[in-house]
């Protein structure tokens, strides 16, 4: 799903990795950063973006600063529109998630008629978050294929919860349940926290969420984790198993995060906020708590690697939204 090997031979052929950096603008920043999370609060994307409001500012300039404003809908898409809207003069930025600047597009999504790297300008790139596969503690159920005869016995009776329709809990969930030959209703909320209230309440079965947005309730024992989504187990839960081994071959599918403003930024601003993001992303108070919660950060972060691997994930979610036939008007 993510090759960085061939990333980092794009970026060399281009001769961009070793670019001589030019000086950031003498003016910038005077004035209050906003940073656009396109998901209400509490989620692994909003913990992003507040460990970056928090550093970004300080690393731009002395005195500086940046906040969060959460504007959660449309699968992620009316957020990030917002960002694609605004003037590109480096005040109003997106912490843009797989959901964000992959699945809505790639699926047609009427909010999200945008394209990743064209309509964007892409900043840094935090890393890759693990997703878990998610049932109650109550609902008796301790494993994937346990929670696989459940769905059999009850053909479109029984619901699984996602972040909102077009998101990538809502394709990974749909990936699962197609890959598995099972049929389960789609039940969309607007956030991590109302998600897990669902399954916790009965209300779904199941979500394919980040492990990040449902950290408190997986140590508390209320949120049971069956398996995770990537091609390896989490090393913060090394006895659970992937969805692969777990019962259903092949399955493969992980959130990301990636910093982007505007498209038409000035190279000047561009370079300093993506080597700002970077040193950010690379302190390591930052990197412990994003590691936490399930997020591997991404050390080598650019502006340059970030448009290579969000034109990369773009074409990977494309061609599994056009191989389960998910079609979001």
């Amino acid at each position: 799903m993510i090759n960085r090997r061939r990333l980092t031979r794009g970026l060399l052929a281009g001769g961009v990795l070793g670019a001589a950096a030019r000086p950031a603008l003498a003016a910038y920043p005077d004035r209050v950063i906003t940073i656009v999370v396109p998901f209400a609060a509490g989620g692994a994307t909003d913990l992003a973006g507040r460990l970056l409001a928090d550093k970004l500012g300080p690393l731009l300039a002395e005195g500086s600063r940046a906040v969060v404003d959460n504007r959660p809908g449309a699968g992620s898409a009316l957020g990030a529109d917002t960002v694609r809207r605004a003037k590109p003069d480096g005040y109003t930025l997106l912490v843009g998630s797989a959901s964000t600047l992959a699945v809505a597009p790639a699926a047609g999504a009427s909010a999200a008629r945008y394209h990743p790297t064209r309509d964007f300008t892409p900043l840094a790139f935090f890393g890759i978050s693990t997703m878990g596969l998610l049932v109650s503690r109550d609902s008796g159920i301790d494993t994937v294929a346990a929670l696989l005869d459940r769905l059999r016995a009850n053909p479109g009776k029984l619901a699984f919860a996602s972040s909102g329709v077009g998101g990538v809990a809502h394709l990974a969930s749909e990936h699962f349940t197609r890959s598995a030959g099972v049929e389960v209703v789609h039940v969309p909320y607007r956030g991590g926290s109302q998600t897990a209230e669902a399954i916790m309440k009965g209300e779904c079965i199941f979500a394919i969420d980040t492990i990040g947005s449902n950290i408190g309730q997986i140590r508390d024992g209320s949120l049971r984790l069956l398996a995770v989504s990537t091609a390896k187990r989490d090393p913060n839960f090394p006895d659970v198993p992937t969805i692969a081994e777990a019962g259903v071959p092949g399955y493969e599918m992980a959130s990301w995060t990636v910093l982007a403003g505007p498209a038409g930024m000035p190279p000047e601003i561009v370079e300093a906020i993506g080597r700002a993001a970077s040193r950010a992303i690379a302190d390591p108070a930052v990197r412990s708590r994003l590691e936490a919660t399930g997020t591997v950060p991404e050390l080598d972060s650019s502006p340059a690697m970030t448009r290579a691997f969000l034109d990369q994930q773009f074409e990977f979610y494309r061609e599994v939204v056009q191989r389960i036939g998910l079609r979001l008007e």
